[in-house]
């Protein structure tokens, strides 16, 4: 029973997708500072490759992310 406790609270104290979402918009932007209002599609893929590498993916079943805005409620922990 501790046991199953310990993973409950273990599971609950990793990084919240609202944290990781902001240290992956401030990585695309360092990359991205300076470049026009067209290259949106290119930060918005870089922010999901960089979601995806911190253990997390895009909610495609839900309606509000299917348009490619980048928001962490978008995001899924794998």
């Amino acid at each position: 029973m501790r046991t199953i406790v310990a993973l409950l609270i273990l599971a609950g104290c990793g990084p919240s997708p609202d944290s990781v979402m902001w240290g992956c918009q401030l990585d695309v932007q360092k990359g991205n500072a300076g470049k026009s209002g067209e290259a949106l599609a290119e930060k918005i893929r870089d922010i999901d490759a960089c979601m995806e590498a911190r253990g997390y993916r895009r909610d495609r079943d839900n309606r509000a992310c299917q348009s490619g805005e980048a928001k962490s409620s978008c995001y899924l922990r794998r």
